[in-house]
């Protein structure tokens, strides 16, 4: 069976915990599953990671990140399509959404949105951005106290927003899933719903 399944939302709301934990669920059940995330491992993620551990990255023109994102993703959904052509289910810990919701006025979303593959199912992970600034903090042991802490919760707000946005500007079939709970309650959500698609696409499925 080939899908498409897509998780993103802002920093620190668990996406990739709950990505891993669905990739990990579905081998069980017996289907050919793989993992892949953005940044990805063309040369352009590449760059875009060395940029995103400089000092520097905040003073980088939205223009290039939005370049240099939409070069990288057009290099990884050749990379999802081969797979997908290997009727595999193809899990992506972030994608288009992010840029949208990071760079992006939202009159230019659809137009933006139509240069990629669409995908299956998406998963925005949703809570407050100061938890997930609270879980970045002790993750990357960030204190409170720097200006960089209040400059990323900022960014954090807004992009939030802006994801919450998502389902009333495209026609992508989107879920809003609240991670600000236990991961195991989180995960059985989103099970529920890949159950449901997996129906609707396999009438024969015994799941």
């Amino acid at each position: 069976m080939k899908l498409f399944i897509v998780f993103d939302g802002i920093d620190g709301n668990g996406k990739t915990t709950q990505a891993k934990l669905l990739e990990k669920w579905l081998e069980e059940k017996g289907f050919s599953v793989f993992y892949t995330s953005e940044p990805s491992e063309s040369e352009y993620g590449k760059t875009i990671e060395i940029l995103l551990r400089k000092r520097t990255a905040a003073s980088i023109p939205k223009e290039k990140w939005i370049e240099l994102f939409t070069k990288d993703r057009k290099e990884h959904v050749k990379t999802i399509k081969a797979f997908l052509k290997q009727d595999k289910i193809v899990i992506s810990d972030r994608y288009y959404y992010s840029t949208l919701a990071y760079q992006l006025s939202e009159e230019k979303w659809q137009d933006y949105a139509s240069l990629f593959l669409k995908p299956d199912l998406t998963f925005i992970l949703d809570l407050p951005a100061t938890v997930a600034m609270e879980r970045l903090r002790k993750k990357y042991k960030i204190t409170k106290e720097k200006k960089a802490y209040f400059e990323k919760l900022k960014i954090l707000r807004k992009a939030r927003k802006k994801f919450l946005l998502l389902p009333n500007y495209l026609d992508d079939n989107i879920k809003i899933i609240n991670s600000n709970r236990p991961i195991k309650n989180v995960s059985e959500d989103i099970k529920k719903e890949v159950l449901l698609l997996i129906k609707s696409f396999d009438k024969k499925s015994k799941l």
